[in-house]
């Protein structure tokens, strides 16, 4: 399982273009974040500049975050292409900000307790509660703060490593389902995460997670430890999605979950906005996208599919009624075979 999800960054028809985007987008993304929080705590009157301009300025950073949406899915469906190739930018951006609130939505218990702890100590600070009432009939106060301290500090601690083994767990439910809210179903996110494969794939991801920031951190004024980031993010990503399939086939052959992403809203007689003989705009193949695949072909011969590749529609029909009406037009005699003569 190591091995396969190590080789799927190298393992893609488009292996070099892969590496090249994931790593110019995993440089922009770390340089940003880094740019903004630093910002932020320099001048704190810039913060809520930098929030409004957030969903422009990090753009990289949710790419980045959609595409290892997509990289979860293509392990849940235990394909052997490769690494998906960097297409359909829009829908990876969007993916990536609904990645980043699935984030935000599970750490947002410990981000309140937090700042329930720091308004009771500001609470204290400025003599609006008195803590004698409750340090009273401890003998050393100063011991029982600290030891508080700790408690919090330890459970601070414990609800981290909680996160970091539940979420890639809910980001395979999304990636599975298409749903941001099956990812907060506890039922399907309890099933992947107490099975045994997600259990031994997690923990290959994080070692392999860990190797990677340890090799790439002499590497990356080099800028080549930002590509072994993003790969040993994507073997990551490959690793949650081949450990939660087993549980996620489970859960919808239980009914636990359904497999199926919302289904189009029913169309609607008279909705101009939603009416069947409107164009639909359909995106180019991969293979055309990546630039692996261009066919240029010569006006003539015309495909299974109906389409005369090289012209359009229109100069085909009118091609074709020029060639008729010659034929027609044309003397019997001139389509005698030729002859060679004397």
């Amino acid at each position: 399982m190591l091995r396969a999800a190590l080789a799927t960054p190298l393992r893609s028809d488009d292996a070099a273009g892969t590496l090249v985007i994931g790593t110019f987008l995993t440089l922009l993304g770390s340089a940003i974040t880094v740019g903004m929080a630093a910002g932020a705590l320099a001048v704190p009157v810039v913060t809520p500049l930098l929030v409004v301009a957030a969903p422009v300025v990090l753009a990289p950073a949710f790419v980045a975050r959609g595409y290892h949406l997509r990289v979860v899915a293509e392990g849940i469906e235990a394909t052997t292409g490769g690494a998906p190739p960097f297409i359909g930018w829009g829908e990876l951006y969007r993916d990536g900000i609904r990645s980043v609130l699935l984030s935000v939505a599970y750490l947002l218990p410990l981000a309140v307790g937090l700042a329930g702890v720091a308004v009771a100590g500001v609470f204290v600070e400025l003599g609006r509660v008195d803590p004698a009432s409750a340090v009273a009939p401890v003998s050393a106060p100063a011991p029982a703060a600290g030891a508080l301290g700790g408690f919090v500090a330890v459970a601070s601690l414990a609800y981290l490593v909680a996160f970091a083994y539940l979420r890639p767990a809910a980001l395979a439910v999304f990636a599975a389902t298409g749903r941001l809210r099956d990812a907060f179903r506890p039922t399907a996110v309890g099933r992947v995460a107490f099975s045994g494969s997600y259990a031994v794939a997690w923990a290959l991801a994080a070692v392999t997670l860990l190797t990677g920031y340890v090799l790439a951190t002499p590497l990356a004024p080099l800028l080549v430890g930002f590509g072994v980031i993003f790969v040993a993010r994507v073997a990551a990503h490959v690793l949650y999605g081949r450990g939660a399939s087993g549980a996620i086939a489970r859960a919808v052959s239980s009914g636990a979950l359904d497999d199926a992403i919302d289904p189009a809203p029913e169309q609607v007689p008279g909705d101009p906005a939603r009416r069947s003989d409107r164009p639909t705009h359909t995106e180019a193949s991969p293979n055309v996208q990546t630039g692996r695949s261009v066919p240029v072909e010569r006006a003539g011969p015309e495909t299974n599919d109906g389409i005369v590749r090289g012209r359009s529609a229109e100069g085909a029909a009118d091609a074709d009624a020029d060639v008729d009406a010659d034929a027609a037009d044309a003397d019997p005699a001139d389509t005698d075979e030729f002859e060679w003569g004397p």
